[in-house]
């Protein structure tokens, strides 16, 4: 009776308090906000830089504006040394507010900018944030939410970079170069001033040793007013959620008790890195993201005004910019609504076979149009077709892979893993975003549009066989199933009567 109640007591307060793991997290992932401003920028303003309009410092060619795109890439490659060893050494949470500096510089440089190499030096700026970011942020939500909405949380990582370019977009046509400068300028300052008042997350205080905050943090995040209570959920969470690597941290009690944590180097973690559970788990994620960037889909959405041009669609191609953005935004969030009620594992096997045959239907589309064959009785399809692959693109591939990054890794590795994993995306991006238009322009589109689809079918199958579900399970019970210490069937029976419980 007493085991009952007291298992109530705790689903109870994890039920009360979840509103300020959202706040939290919510308030986090508006450095994404602050990223998908980067992304937004290049999509808005390239063709207004190219034509040279009267707003604009400088006109640029279109070699130049290759480069303002793939010069965030190489600086998102610089960022992940900067994010993981702030991280580790000072906090997630600090290594987030660092970030937002970059941001703040860079687009201080971009409202000052006189030449084309001072958008090149904001590009290299902002990029070192992007990637920041994207390293500290799955580690901050992963270790502030709750099991039953870590993986919804996991989601606003990628949502809202698509809220900073749909927001981006849809200012753009309506103000001058500077204001939108000016704009985007005030966004990481609004991270700031918002995430300041959260504390750091509970499993980092933990792994220093530094305990007290530790069940202080816990406590806020759950709202856990009584202090013996808070003690006992933090013991609880250290077993069954930040798993024994940061156990192995925290002072005990006792004769002969530890007063300090242990301290772990990075040639320590780059061996916890290569034990298999992590290899496997490196791979599951690194398959995700060489998908995602084999879709073509950030090539396709910094060029898309430039492609919608292109193809000649029948409405202003500023509007139809901005409506992608719009479905991808919806559907990013339609992924937040669904995943836990329908699993990580489901929305990627639907994701990456329907972003496959989005993208073959565009390409033979392009393959028609190149040939001279009259396609304006479907001058809409690539609106429509962009729109479906945004769809099924971002409820699962686009979106997942953030929150695999949380949920994968143990704590100790977390920020070596984030690291890995953003520096990968970055070379992939950058030779995906430069080879983008020299093999478009040398071979067609429609040829790289077909190796986009192919490459999506390939991660159908990676999908289907390699990718184990996580939902709903705890850090440990994820590390069995990477280990291979238990079976699918025996985790599943575990999580029935944890629930039942």
């Amino acid at each position: 009776m007493t085991q009952a109640s007291s298992s109530q007591d705790k689903h109870y307060y994890s039920k009360r308090t979840q509103w300020r793991q959202w706040l939290a997290c919510i308030s986090a992932t508006l450095s994404m906000v602050a990223v998908g401003t980067v992304y937004g920028w290049t999509t808005a303003s390239l063709s207004r830089l190219t034509d040279g309009a009267s707003d604009v410092p400088v006109k640029i060619t279109q070699d130049e504006s290759s480069w303002i795109v793939s010069l965030t890439v190489i600086g998102s490659m610089i960022g992940p040394f900067l994010g993981a060893g702030l991280a580790d050494r000072y906090g997630r949470k600090k290594a987030l507010l660092f970030a937002s500096g970059f941001f703040i510089v860079g687009w201080t440089v971009v409202f000052f900018a006189q030449s084309v190499e001072a958008l090149y030096v904001s590009r290299i700026i902002l990029g070192i944030g992007v990637g920041m970011a994207y390293t500290a942020n799955p580690m901050y939500v992963s270790e502030v939410a709750d099991v039953d909405i870590r993986g919804a949380l996991g989601t606003l990582i990628s949502m809202n970079v698509f809220t900073g370019s749909l927001l981006t977009c849809c200012i753009s046509p309506w103000v001058s170069y500077q204001v939108l400068a000016a704009i985007q300028l005030a966004i990481p300052i609004l991270f700031v001033v918002c995430f300041s008042f959260f504390p750091e997350t509970p499993a980092f205080l933990a792994a220093r040793g530094r305990r007290a905050e530790a069940t202080r943090s816990l406590a806020f995040f759950k709202g856990i007013r009584d202090r013996d209570e808070a003690r006992r959920e933090l013991e609880y969470a250290l077993r069954n959620n930040f798993l024994g690597d940061v156990c192995d941290n925290i002072p005990t009690t006792g004769p002969g008790a530890r007063t300090e944590p242990v301290k772990r180097n990075w040639i320590v973690k780059l061996k916890l890195m290569l034990l298999p559970s992590n290899i496997r788990a490196l791979g599951i994620v690194l398959g995700l993201i060489m998908a995602q960037q084999l879709s073509g889909n950030f090539s396709t959405m910094q060029y898309l005004e430039v492609l919608f041009k292109k193809v000649a669609v029948g409405i202003d191609s500023n509007m139809a910019t901005v409506l992608v953005l719009a479905v991808g935004l919806i559907s990013s969030g339609l992924s937040t609504a669904t995943v836990e009620g329908a699993g990580r594992r489901p929305l990627l096997i639907a994701s990456t076979l329907g972003s496959s045959v989005t993208l073959m239907i565009l390409a033979i589309y392009l393959t028609l149009d190149g040939q001279g064959i009259d396609m304006s009785a479907a001058n809409l399809l690539p609106v429509i077709d962009v729109i479906a692959f945004q769809i099924v693109f971002q409820f699962g591939l686009g979106t997942l892979p953030s929150a695999l990054i949380g949920e994968l890794f143990p704590t100790e590795v977390k920020a070596l893993a984030g690291a890995i994993v953003t520096i990968f995306d970055g070379v992939l991006g950058f030779a995906v975003s430069k080879l983008y238009q020299v093999i478009g322009d040398s071979l067609g589109a429609d040829i790289v549009y077909y190796f986009f689809a192919g490459s999506c079918l390939c991660a159908f199958i990676m999908v289907f066989f390699g990718v184990p579900e996580t939902k709903g399970r705890t850090f440990r019970e994820i590390q069995e199933l990477l280990r291979g210490d238990k079976k699918m069937e025996d985790v599943e029976s575990s999580q029935s009567r944890n629930n039942v419980g």
